[in-house]
């Protein structure tokens, strides 16, 4: 008859699982917010793919295809690593200091990540707004499809 009860292996296993849980608990928000960055990012990428199509139809598909999730796979991966391990610097090795080294890694990463969204936003765009970024932010139109910006801006 088989029994309800796991076997010494099964709660050992889940016992650590739990014990991982229970020590990183604490970043899961930070996670949870850099992830729905990078996500954003990639969605402003989307748009601005649509965008220099409809401008520049011989344009090539650039960086921003289904293809490339690998990449931000590992962007995310890279990440969660990053603010796993600030975290745990955090509190083991600078455990007296008020460093709050997990908050400025995940502000950090969200400063890049919102810097990026701006530039996806802000390029082969003609609203006004779009025009005084571009003037501070890179253009990736010209960057990721290969479209030649010299002669418009001569303009």
């Amino acid at each position: 008859m088989k029994t309800l009860f796991l076997n010494s292996t099964n709660r050992s296993l889940f016992s650590i699982i739990g014990g991982v849980v229970a020590l990183l608990h604490p970043t899961f928000p930070f996670i949870l917010v850099c992830t729905l960055m990078v996500l954003a990012d990639v969605y402003t990428a989307w748009s601005l793919s649509h965008r220099v199509k409809r401008k520049h139809p011989n344009a090539n598909d650039g960086k921003f295809k289904s293809i490339y999730f690998g990449r931000v796979f590992m962007t995310l991966i890279k990440i969660y690593v990053l603010i796993i391990l600030s975290y745990l610097i955090e509190t083991y090795i600078f455990e007296g200091l008020q460093i709050k080294l997990t908050n400025i890694t995940a502000g950090a990463v969200c400063f890049w990540q919102g810097w990026s969204i701006l530039e996806n936003e802000s390029s082969c765009s003609d609203e006004r707004w779009a025009k005084v970024l571009q003037k501070i932010l890179v253009d990736k139109t010209e960057r990721h499809f290969d479209v030649d910006l010299s002669e418009l801006k001569k303009e």
